[in-house]
Formats: C-alpha cells, structure tokens, sequence
C-alpha cells in the first residue's frame, strides 16, 4: 500500500514539473512592447541646459557709433546770477541790512535814498534802515513788488511827506506845472540794473482810488489802469503809452486833511 502511494505522488510531482516547463515556453513567445525596455544606464543622470535658439543676425547701422551704447547724461551748470551793482552792495555793508534792494534818486530834488522791502507794508514806515523806531520811516518798496527781475507791471515806492523837507516831502512841488516840467524823469538803481523812469502822470487823490496793484490778469486791464492814471495827471506830457510798458508809482501822504495821497506816475524807459 506505501508503495503505491509513493508512485502516486511521483507521478504528480512530474506532471507538476511538466506544466511549470511548458508555462515557461509560453512566457518566451509574449512580444514585449519597445517603450517598455530600459537599457541598464552606464552614466550618473545629469540634466544639461538647452542648447540656445540661433537668433538671426542684425545688419550694423548706418553711421553708428561702436560705442554709442552708453551714453553719459550731460549736465548743464545753470547760467550765474549777475553781480549786485557796486551801489547795492556799498549800502548793504554801510547800514548793515540785506533789505536794502535799490536806490531812487529824482535829480535836482532832494529826493535821493536807499530803497528797503520786507515781508510787509508797516515796518519801514515806522522804522529806519538800522531798524530802529524811526517817525519818519525809511523809503522802501511794496512787499509784493520784486526789484530783482523787475518783472511787475506796477512797481510802487512808498515813502512819508516829512515837514522838514525830507524822504518824499518834494513830491508835492510837482504841483508846480514849472517844477513838472523841469523834472520829468526818475533814477532807480535796482540789484541788478538801473533804470530810468519817465514821467508823464501827477495827481492828488484819495484812498479811495486804488493804484496799488502791481500785476494784472490781462495786458488789457493793465492798459487801460496806465490810460487812466495819465488822464488823472494835473498836466499833460506827451509820452504815448502802451499795453507792454511798466510803471513806476511815488505814493506820499498829502498834506490836506483826511486819508489822501500825492502821487507820481512814470514808465520804463527802454535801454
């Protein structure tokens, strides 16, 4: 009975190792697709840059310059401001004071001063050029005016009518039509330039009238300001006007009673 059973399991493992042979044979005839075999790799993986597209070549320009591809910014030094006049200067270091910005003179007249400006209308009615309490006050220039580009179509001198014949005292003569015709223009050294003013208007009026703008919106308004402050004038000259000249205004108290003023009017006159 072993026996036999030793046969049995003989012939099994035989008919086992049958089938496991022919499943081999089997496997050998499968094709195998090509995107599935890797070759054993034989470098490290290393990942290179790609190679740059060749771009096309551009035609040199006419005339350049080999070394135009910088270029260097040019800096320009701003034009130097003029010298102060000797006379500006000298008055400056005699009273101390950088307000001092001119000098008026009317020849023949005793009007012959400094001229001051600061930031307002008051303090140089009250104060001289040394800055100290003064009643008579300095002559000086409107705070809106500037003497240094002498650009304002209206520039006004203020200055007190003293009793003693000082500052503006003498602008009243020119009530006198003999006097008005003998002094007929005005001297003004500003910080750069100086000036001669012609005079062609002399009127005694009120603060009622308004004379103290010193620029105007259009050259129209400005024209007819100047036309009418020539036919305000006491005596006539004949100085034609124009809506491009400037002016130059001497305003003084006057010496009636209540708010009224003396004042002298005269244009530029071209160098």
């Amino acid at each position: 009975m072993q026996k036999k059973l030793v046969w049995i399991f003989l012939a099994l493992f035989l008919a086992a190792v049958a089938v496991f042979i022919l499943y081999f044979q089997h496997l050998r005839n499968i094709d195998v697709p090509e995107t599935a075999i890797r070759e054993p790799r034989q470098e490290p993986l290393v990942t290179a840059e790609p190679e740059p597209e060749p771009q096309p070549e551009v035609p040199p320009e006419e005339n350049a310059d080999p070394d135009d591809s910088y270029f260097e910014p040019i800096y320009e030094e701003p034009a130097p401001l003029p010298e102060f006049l000797p006379r500006i200067v000298s008055l400056r270091e005699q009273y101390d004071n950088p307000d001092i910005v001119g000098f008026i003179e009317i020849p023949n007249t005793n009007i012959s001063y400094p001229v001051a400006q600061t930031g307002n209308n008051e303090f140089y009615l009250y104060h001289d050029l040394n800055w100290n309490p003064s009643a008579a006050g300095s002559i000086f220039v409107d705070y809106e005016n500037d003497l240094y580009l002498l650009s304002d179509d209206n520039t006004i001198i203020y200055g007190h009518n003293m009793r003693n014949g000082t500052k503006f005292h003498n602008i009243r003569f020119f009530h006198n039509e003999e006097f008005f015709r003998q002094h007929t223009y005005i001297l003004l050294d500003t910080p750069y330039r100086e000036t001669v003013w012609d005079i062609f208007s002399f009127f005694h009026t009120t603060i009622d009238f308004c004379y103290l703008t010193t620029n105007f919106h259009t050259r129209e308004a400005f024209y007819e300001f100047i036309l009418e402050l020539q036919s305000m004038s006491n005596f006539e000259t004949d100085i034609t006007l124009s809506q491009d000249d400037q002016i130059l205004i001497l305003s003084t108290c006057g010496i009636q009673s209540g708010p009224n003023r003396y004042v002298v009017v005269s244009r530029l006159r071209e160098a």
